[in-house]
């Protein structure tokens, strides 16, 4: 094995498109789920070959993929399919479809910290092909067969376009990382970052000494007016909150679940039933998937409420006298959730920048709301956009992929 390693080195080295550069452990995910998610996307056929030793990030679109029938999976630290593994810390993803097939590797074995790490990158390359010929020498079955018989069209298709502009944004957002190369390993946080996050520690705990607080008299409520619909409520809206005073102490905190988005909306929308009141609005919900369809979608059930909480928060707050409505469907791909009032609608010159984050309107606005809306879902492979907004509505659309029933 350690003259594989040597060999598949040397290999990816001799492709002068390959990518060679000091990354972070975050930037290599984040240059994966750019090769794995049009997969995803599109349900596209495919073989992948990984050797992940910590998936923390990517938990969600690897589940997504091995859910998939149209995807197959082999695990190199899995020792039912490899003969050996003495590798150390070298870690690889393959992969190869009839739309493009790409290779990542990195090495963490040269840095003391092992948070960085060289990166060597092929994507629709030849030599793929001779990157399986090394791992099959090592694999305990015969995939030459299933392997080749993919065959990547080399013209331009959506998909590659999709894989390659994805990952030159990537790129152009964490290359900065190279002009701190010498210093990384000893870069220590300024005074004042060091100031922040004790603040944040110390305003947390005191914010959660007032949840504790409000949970009681939620358990109050419901035993001295028997009312569990009001406290369930309040125990959720906690619930939210201490998830995003996680958010503050953590990245990488999804939960990633299988559950039926027929039982999410209803309820947000209860929790909004009588707060849309005081601007006299009403909240319908209308679910137009097919009767018997049980597809569900993969997320974070906290985090995709929140998102959706915030949708409908803004919805109530920019009108009056309105029905809100949120409608889900299903095609087959994805599930779909829209949400749209009718009331002012969004001034055209500030229509693309409703998402940036510190952008607000009011007054009184932080400008995160409709950022963070977009970064809970991105996480969960989800989407959001404005579809419309005119004199007849405004109208905003999430979409997030379904799981298939094997």
């Amino acid at each position: 094995m350690q003259k594989f390693y040597k060999d598949l080195k040397n290999l990816i080295l001799s492709d002068d498109r390959l990518i060679e550069s000091l990354f972070s452990k975050q930037s290599i995910i984040s240059i994966i789920r750019c090769i794995l998610e049009p997969l995803v996307n599109a349900n596209a056929a495919s073989m992948i070959f990984h050797r992940l030793k910590n998936t923390n990030g990517l938990d969600g679109i690897i589940k997504r993929l091995e859910y998939s029938r149209n995807v197959e999976m082999y695990n190199f630290l899995d020792p039912d399919i490899i003969i050996k593994d003495d590798l150390i810390e070298l870690e690889f993803i393959l992969l190869t479809s009839s739309r493009y097939n790409a290779v990542l590797m990195w090495d963490y074995s040269d840095d003391n910290k092992k948070e960085n790490s060289n990166i060597y990158f092929m994507l629709n390359s030849k030599n793929v092909n001779h990157v399986f010929d090394l791992l099959s020498q090592n694999m305990k079955t015969d995939l030459k067969e299933k392997f080749y018989s993919y065959k990547p069209e080399r013209r331009e298709n959506e998909l590659l376009n999709f894989c390659v502009s994805n990952i030159v944004k990537n790129l152009n957002s964490i290359i900065a990382e190279n002009e701190f190369k010498d210093s990384a390993l000893n870069f220590e946080p300024k005074d004042e970052c060091k100031q922040l996050k004790e603040k944040i520690r110390h305003t947390s705990h005191e914010i959660r000494n007032q949840l504790s607080v409000l949970d009681i008299y939620s358990k109050i409520l419901e035993k001295k007016f028997n009312d569990d619909k009001t406290s369930s409520l309040i125990k959720k809206s906690i619930a939210l909150i201490n998830m995003e005073l996680n958010e503050l102490r953590q990245f990488d905190n999804l939960n990633m679940k299988e559950m039926h988005l027929e039982d999410i909306i209803p309820y947000s929308i209860k929790m909004f039933e009588e707060i849309v009141k005081q601007n006299n609005n009403k909240i319908i919900f209308i679910n137009s998937t097919i009767q018997n369809d049980k597809r569900k979608v993969l997320i974070d059930e906290d985090k995709f409420l929140g998102a959706l909480n915030n949708i409908i928060k803004n919805a109530n707050q920019f009108t009056n006298d309105d029905e809100i409505i949120v409608e889900l469907s299903k095609d087959e791909t994805y599930a779909k959730i829209s949400i749209q009032n009718h009331g002012e609608p969004i001034e055209e010159n500030i229509k693309n920048n409703i998402f940036k984050d510190g952008f607000t309107t009011r007054e009184e606005g932080f400008g995160i709301g409709l950022s963070v809306v977009r970064k809970y879902l991105t996480e969960q492979l989800a989407s959001i956009e404005l579809v419309a907004s005119d004199e007849e509505k405004t109208e905003f659309l999430i979409k997030i992929p379904l799981i298939d029933i094997v």
